[in-house]
């Protein structure tokens, strides 16, 4: 299945049903493959509400019909499993990056950058289709299109110091003193 072709509609129905496309992900659990979504309420910035079980049912019961008919071999060959986003909420779009800005997080890129492809760091500002984080007291700026996979890390946010540049709310880069710029290497076989 061709996610990236997939994933318009399937964010176009959840918003019928008042939901988010958080992300979107082929896995595999022993022999079978699963579609798994993560789902959030549309006004989850602003409401604040939590997705529940009963907001999983009626999403997957809204989704289901409609699959079938858009969708009519995929779940003879896929399960398909719909989940919240979790404590630690996976961070696609440049609008996730914005709303998280002040939390840690954990980021991979595809190809390293400046010789780093792991990041743990406070989310800063999103510009220009790059993130900010502050990795150890030094800004480093990543191009959002090079990550592979990024996510929350609230359980590691008490015990990581705090950010010395950055603030909870913001809307440019501090100083530039410290920021590494972003260079994304060939990755070597």
């Amino acid at each position: 299945m061709d996610l990236k072709k997939a994933q318009p509609p399937l964010e176009r129905q959840l918003a019928l049903l008042g939901f988010e496309l958080v992300h979107l992900e082929l896995v595999r659990e022993g022999r079978d493959e699963m579609l798994r979504l993560y789902i959030d309420h549309l006004d989850a910035e602003a409401s604040g509400r939590k997705i529940t079980l009963d907001d999983c049912t009626s999403a997957n019961e809204g989704l289901l019909l409609w699959m079938d008919v858009e969708f009519p071999d995929l779940r003879e060959k896929l399960g398909v499993e719909i989940s919240s986003p979790g404590m630690e909420r996976p961070l696609v779009k440049a609008d996730h990056f914005r709303r998280f800005a002040g939390r840690l997080c954990r980021v991979q890129t595809a190809a390293p950058i400046n010789g780093q492809k792991r990041f743990k760091g406070w989310i800063g500002p999103v510009a220009d289709g790059n993130v900010t984080l502050e990795e150890d007291g030094v800004l480093k700026v990543i191009p959002i299109e090079g990550i592979q996979k990024a996510r929350l890390a609230p359980f590691d946010e008490e015990k990581t110091p705090r950010p010395k540049h950055l603030t909870a709310r913001f809307t440019e880069v501090p100083d530039a003193d410290g920021v590494e710029t972003s260079v994304v290497e060939d990755e070597e076989a």
